[in-house]
């Protein structure tokens, strides 16, 4: 059989066709939206939520394993979402969207910053967190994108029926180690984390509210056209 026509069949066989556009939507608006706004940063007035908490809370930079790990944890929690069925796809990559949307506009409405401490050392580790710290500059922080995501693949592993329990156990652990790192590496302060968690269950409110279900349907129904 011809490699080039097998490729195709692989995919499918791991991401249902269904599913395509709406993963391909979700990853298109996180990085044309999140990196969009950071060229704007020189045009933007920043705000410091730092809460006293915050100060006391140290730095540790081994957590910066969990945090870039948590990208892994997405990778899964979008494959299984969109494997579980066209409709559970479409309820929960729709809820996030619309918390996606709702961060993006917090990021420009209401920027914030954080105060990182200097990476001091010339291990693996302080070099994984310098390379952190040079790819993603401290803007974009309310509400954290992290928490929201990990929160995301923790409340649709609970609804599925495919991955069973250990699943959602290892995830719900895994999600709130990912909470944790994101204050342990400063990237983000703690109402960052309940921000991420709001917008994605404000996401979920509005898609039972207005069934943006509908969206995704007709973007099917327009490829299958």
């Amino acid at each position: 059989m011809d490699e080039k026509t097998t490729q195709p069949a692989l995919l499918f066989r791991l991401i249902p066709g269904y599913a395509i556009l709406p993963l391909v939507l979700a990853v298109t608006v996180n990085g044309a939206g999140y990196f969009g706004i950071q060229k704007l940063s020189a045009y933007l007035h920043y705000y410091d939520f730092s809460l006293p908490l915050d100060g006391k809370i140290p730095f540790l930079p081994w957590f910066m394993y969990i945090y870039v790990l948590a990208y892994v944890q997405w990778i899964i929690g979008f494959i299984t979402c969109a494997r579980e069925s066209r409709e559970f796809c479409y309820r929960y990559l729709s809820a996030e969207l619309i918390a996606k949307v709702i961060a993006l506009s917090c990021f420009l409405l209401l920027p914030t910053t954080i105060h990182r401490p200097p990476i001091v050392g010339d291990g693996m580790t302080a070099m994984l967190s310098r390379v952190v710290y040079g790819a993603d500059a401290p803007v974009n922080l309310f509400p954290s994108i992290h928490c929201l995501e990990s929160w995301f693949c923790m409340r649709l592993a609970f609804q599925q029926k495919k991955t069973g329990r250990v699943y959602s156990c290892i995830t719900s652990v895994y999600s709130i180690l990912v909470f944790a790192s994101v204050v342990f590496v400063k990237q983000h302060v703690l109402v960052d984390i309940i921000g991420g968690i709001l917008v994605f269950e404000i996401g979920i409110l509005l898609t039972r509210k207005h069934d943006f279900r509908r969206f995704y349907r007709k973007l099917e129904l327009g490829k299958n056209g």
